[in-house]
């Protein structure tokens, strides 16, 4: 008997706009897009670094131009992007993932295995093996590993509940980022591709798939933009999961809302983690909490050319930021506009003593893992210069010093590259983080009770 599954290349169905695109082309336009304007271009391609940029470029462009590269583009697109190594540069679908086109799902080409590599599958203690979709039953699928230029590992559809699926199509393909973590494409369900990340687990990838017969994990975990409690009568206990825009007004109201409790108390316990970023002035209302002397804030510049110019510009339509903020990048956007082609001043080296110290609170212990990034970072340079403040935990990513992104489409797939404007001037005087993160003041083992760990830190002599 044989079954169904991926041992060679598939043509996967792709949007019409998507398949009339050129990938070689695609992949030079997104080349030369980033090669003019990427913030940190100049600094990251220098004489130890050129010669590899160049083999690794040359040798997607080669590969874009083989049969059936367009199934895989955006594969290819995502690897040159990846070279940079800079969490500020993203792909964004822009694409209706609501509409499919069943035309095309019908002219994929599908392969078969027998049933002993099916068997094999199923007895697999590793990432390959048989998944179902935990959400809805919708798929089951076969992981395989393939190594290949491209991709470690495909999934690969055995039976699916949706018509326009067939067992053969890919759902995704994955390249090893590290041990459990993995990146690649995953096709929606409109069998559009998307770039996503692959947490793999011992019976689990992700949230989404369960290895076949398995337990699924039933413990729910919420989601909560902010909270904020007492945990003894000396301490209060805030969270911020996030300094994204949409997120200011629940800071800001919090914040008011704990007044009382953060100027008489002696304690504060500021939980971080998993906090990736957002914008930087969604947390300046802890900052009166924090200060205790003037603070050093190095500034950045940004790279003025038109795309850049033309994403600063789209941001100013976003409701979520402050038109007192939007002013301040109107004036920005007037002097990248004057400074096209060059390293533009946008934010000066200031000492911010515009606060007072406040008695409480007296100590403050904040908590960070390896997920806070970006605004995070940024917040905790300013934290970390107040003489209550105490950094436990994990050491951060390291996505700062170059920052602020902003988009631009694709020249013909529907996607937005989403690339970082601005370079912080800490690089110049050797104190930059990106890839290195900051270091806490205190490192807290996983598996333990942060929690616990940071009230006794909070009582620690100095």
């Amino acid at each position: 008997m044989k079954v169904l599954i991926i041992l060679c290349t598939v043509f996967l169905c792709i949007s019409t706009k998507a398949q009339e695109c050129n990938c070689n082309k695609e992949l030079g336009y997104i080349q030369q897009f980033m090669e003019q304007n990427y913030v940190g271009f100049k600094d990251k391609i220098n004489p130890q670094t050129r010669l590899s940029y160049l083999k690794m470029k040359a040798g997607l462009q080669k590969l874009s131009k083989a049969p059936g590269a367009a199934t895989q583009c955006l594969l290819m697109i995502s690897k040159y992007l990846d070279w940079f190594r800079d969490n500020h540069i993203q792909i964004r679908a822009s694409f209706d993932a609501t509409k499919t086109d069943t035309a095309l799902a019908l002219k994929t080409t599908l392969t078969s295995v027998t049933s002993q590599k099916l068997n094999s599958l199923r007895s697999s203690k590793g990432i390959e093996g048989i998944y179902n979709f935990q959400f809805d039953s919708a798929y089951q699928i076969a992981v395989i590993h393939e190594p290949g230029k491209l991709y470690d590992y495909k999934g690969v559809i055995l039976h699916s509940k949706l018509s326009h699926w067939k067992p053969g199509m890919i759902k995704f393909l994955a390249y090893k980022i590290n041990d459990s973590l993995y990146k690649g494409v995953l096709f929606m369900r409109n069998h559009m591709p998307k770039v996503d990340y692959f947490f793999m687990g011992k019976n689990t990838i992700g949230g989404d798939w369960l290895r076949e017969g398995s337990v699924k994990d039933t413990t729910t975990y919420n989601y909560e933009p902010v909270a904020s409690r007492l945990l003894n009568n000396q301490t209060l206990y805030m969270k911020i999961s996030s300094f994204a825009p949409s997120n200011a007004k629940n800071i800001d109201s919090m914040v008011k809302h704990r007044d009382k409790e953060l100027r008489s108390l002696p304690y504060l316990v500021l939980d971080l983690r998993n906090n990736g970023g957002g914008s930087d002035f969604t947390y300046s209302p802890l900052l009166p909490y924090l200060y205790t002397s003037p603070v050093k804030n190095i500034g950045v510049d940004v790279y003025s050319t038109d795309a850049t110019i033309a994403g600063w510009k789209l941001i100013l339509k976003d409701n979520d930021i402050p038109e007192s903020s939007k002013e301040e990048i109107r004036t920005m956007i007037a002097k990248m506009e004057a400074g096209k082609g060059t390293f533009v001043n946008i934010v000066d080296d200031t000492i911010d003593s515009s606060f007072q110290s406040l008695t409480n609170p007296a100590r403050i212990v904040i908590l960070v893992d390896k997920n806070c990034a970006s605004t995070t970072e940024q917040f905790l340079l300013f934290a970390r210069q107040s003489s209550k403040v105490i950094i436990a935990g994990e050491k951060t990513q390291g996505t700062l010093d170059y920052s602020n992104m902003r988009e631009a489409s694709f020249s013909c797939m529907p996607y937005k590259l989403e690339f970082a404007t601005t370079r912080s001037r800490r690089l110049d005087i050797g104190q930059g983080i990106d890839n290195m993160g900051i270091k806490p003041n205190y490192h807290l083992q996983p598996g333990i009770d942060w929690i616990k760990e940071a009230l006794k830190l909070l009582k620690k002599k100095k």
